[in-house]
Order: structure tokens, then sequence, then C-alpha cells
């Protein structure tokens, strides 16, 4: 399927179900948001990315997109993503549409003193069945402790000195 250039999906389509995931990072704002949106990185901390491909080798920008291979949990599709809002160093928001559901991604990053507040928030809904059952329970579980152990391996990367 084509990317998903809109956000929200019609509002005759299922529920999304969301995902909200956080953590202090000891580094400027600038710099997580500079690592986190360069998608060639993101194997390096996101435990669903396989790998990427179709991408520029800088973060990206809005109207950018990017084919990610991805795992997650027993699934592996591709997806590509496109970027529907930049603003460096706060706000970043990717959009898909497979033909395994739809997904949207948005990075809120703020300064606190020395640390950065990264905000992860995943709205995502599986068009099949029977993982559309799942969407509300266990896909939830799973892709909730997916995305903090995301974010716990971004604050390991980004602290350790790798950006």
């Amino acid at each position: 399927m084509e990317p998903i250039l809109r956000w929200p999906p019609a509002a005759d389509e299922p529920p999304l179900v969301r995902i909200e995931t956080g953590t202090l990072i000891a580094r400027p704002a600038e710099a997580a948001f500079s690592f986190a949106t360069h998608a060639a990185l993101w194997h390096h901390w996101h435990p669903a990315t396989a790998r990427v491909s179709n991408v520029a080798d800088r973060p990206l920008v809005t109207g950018d997109t990017v084919t990610e291979s991805i795992r997650a949990g027993t699934r592996s599709f591709t997806a590509v993503w496109t970027v529907l809002a930049c603003d460096a160093p706060t706000l970043w928001v990717i959009a898909t549409r497979t033909a395994e559901g739809d997904a949207r991604i948005v990075y809120e990053i703020a300064p606190e003193g020395r640390l950065c507040r990264f905000q992860r928030t995943l709205d995502y809904r599986s068009r099949r069945w029977p993982w559309r059952a799942f969407d509300s329970n266990l896909t939830r579980w799973k892709l909730d402790r997916q995305s903090q152990r995301a974010l716990a391996n971004l604050r390991r990367v980004l602290e350790g000195g790798y950006a």
C-alpha cells in the first residue's frame, strides 16, 4: 500500500490504540532529536528495525520517506514511513499505512536542565484478523514492552557517546 499522507485515518475505520513511552536522557534535546530522526541509525536503538532503505543520510524532514523492514513480535513486514511534521528539536511525526495496518509515531522532546525529556507516542491499528482482535491487549502489551526497550536503548546509546 502507499504511505498514509494524512492523519488521522478516516473516522469510519476501526479505532486506534495508543502507547505512550517516555524517558529522560542526559543529552541536549538537539542531539536526541538529530539521532532519533536519522532513520539510518534506527537499528542502533529500536528493536523492531531489521533494516532501513531508500533513506537520506541525515535526519528526516517533512515530506521525506523511509522504507523500514520491521520485526514486531511474530510478524515481519515492510512499511514506508512519511514524515508529516518536523519542528526540530521538539516535534517529529511519521505515519504509515501498510497491508498489516496503520501507524503514527510522534516524538516530543523537551529540555529539562542538562537533560531532555523524550516522549514517544505510537498510535496503531491492525487491518487483519486475528491481529485486530489482539490490538488492545496482547499486541499492546508487546508493543509497550518494545517501546520501553527502544527508549532505554536510545538513552543508553546517546549517553554512551554514540551521537
